[in-house]
């Protein structure tokens, strides 16, 4: 699956980017699915996240029960460190050609995110990845540790 990257405008230049104004993202929409509903909601592939995290106040609008929920934390770089809870959801992921769904242990926080987290645990593990930066771009492969259903065009692969 290729997803291209996002352009996101900035307020100055950024003297690395050699003076552009435009920063560029590897940001998909994922379908996350739980017992009331199924939402799409856009996460940031991150790499340095051990955990996928999204917000709260997704779990409430899909349904997904965080009652006695095990617990995790992550401290982001420079910040305090952030609370968790896990729970077992099913994620889809589809570039229009192909589509990836599997079960995933993610996380929810308390926190107003503008992206999911779309880290190691109940994402990247189950892709191999290339970011491909000159195309802006990123190209996803479901591994061998992908423990879900991957179709093409609505036809499931062999």
């Amino acid at each position: 699956m290729i997803f291209p990257y996002l352009p996101l405008p900035t307020k100055r230049p950024i003297p690395s980017l050699g003076g552009s104004t435009i920063r560029y993202r590897p940001i998909v929409s994922i379908g996350v699915l739980g017992s009331l509903s199924s939402r799409l909601f856009d996460g940031c592939l991150d790499c340095a996240s051990d955990d996928t995290i999204f917000p709260l106040s997704l779990a409430r609008r899909v349904g997904i029960d965080l009652r006695g929920a095990p617990k995790g934390e992550a401290q982001p770089v420079g910040g305090m460190i952030v609370s968790f809870s896990y729970a077992a959801v099913v994620l889809r992921l589809t570039d229009g050609l192909e589509t990836c769904q599997w079960p995933a242990m993610v996380g929810f926080a308390d926190l107003p995110l503008r992206w999911a987290l779309l880290g190691n645990a109940g994402f990247l593990q189950f892709f191999d990845s290339e970011l491909r930066g000159a195309r802006r771009e990123v190209h996803l492969t479901p591994n061998n540790q992908f423990p879900g259903q991957r179709t093409f065009s609505g036809t499931p692969s062999p």
